[in-house]
């Protein structure tokens, strides 16, 4: 074979191969336009497409049903515990020891309450009755100007009986309780409150001591005896020195 000529290459020089599956994809027929290309195989949507049988369906109904249930129940409970001070019966007779107008110090005087459940009322009227809950509650003169103390007849909205004295398991034959005034009651007029509660804390019955006959009570003030005769001292010994001061003051003028 004759020598190529000079900057001539052969036929012979390259070899060219190509991959098998370059050749297998070549093989394949081209889309016929170009929706087809863009359009997915009919076998990925198969692959992606959710799959519901009969007993999924059948849990997620269940689970609907429980949610249901629960929701309407806790909805009942919430609207059967409200209880409103107008529709409950006074079935509780409820005396203090206190006296009309008495004065009582916070820390040191002892309230003696007792309760029992009035004669007049049917037989087992009290059946619902477990536990008896004693409180302080202001008196209309100390309740005047004062948001903070509003009477309201929504019992979970009101804030006129805001101290607890105490609460004991219910008696048919009626009990007692003492209780010591506690530091943190304010200054104010009271009188005593005992309500009757069923098994969920709700109250449904009442009885309390006449709001016109309420005692007093008067606040720690953290002002004590020995307090008041050291400011009497100090008080006397401003008074007196201001005294000898003017009197000096007045004799260097007469000099």
């Amino acid at each position: 074979m004759a020598a190529p000529a000079h900057g001539q290459r052969s036929p012979s020089a390259y070899i060219y191969t190509l991959n098998p599956s370059v050749l297998l994809h070549l093989s394949q027929p081209r889309p016929s336009n170009r929706r087809n290309l863009l359009r997915p195989s009919s076998s990925c949507e198969c692959e992606f497409e959710p799959k519901f049988d009969g007993r999924s369906m059948a849990r997620s109904e269940l689970v609907m049903a429980l949610l249901v249930a629960v929701l309407a129940a806790g909805c009942c409970a919430s609207a059967g515990a409200v209880a409103y001070l107008s529709k409950l019966p006074v079935t509780l007779d409820v005396t203090a020891s206190p006296s009309a107008g008495q004065v009582l110090h916070a820390g040191e005087d002892v309230i003696t309450v007792t309760w029992a459940l009035n004669a007049t009322g049917p037989a087992g009227d009290d059946a619902a009755y477990k536990s008896v809950k004693v409180s302080l509650c202001y008196a209309p003169a100390s309740q005047k100007e004062r948001e903070w103390r509003k009477t309201h007849d929504d019992l979970k909205k009101d804030k006129t009986c805001q101290f607890k004295v105490a609460q004991q398991p219910y008696a048919g034959a009626g009990g007692s309780v003492e209780y010591r005034v506690a530091l943190d009651i304010p200054t104010a007029a009271y009188y005593v409150r005992a309500y009757a509660l069923d098994a969920s804390g709700t109250q449904v019955a009442y009885g309390q001591t006449a709001p016109a006959a309420a005692f007093n009570v008067v606040s720690i003030t953290g002002v004590t005896t020995s307090i008041k005769v050291a400011a009497g001292v100090f008080s006397t010994f401003s008074v007196v020195s201001l005294a000898f001061f003017f009197f000096i003051e007045k004799r260097k003028k007469n000099n």
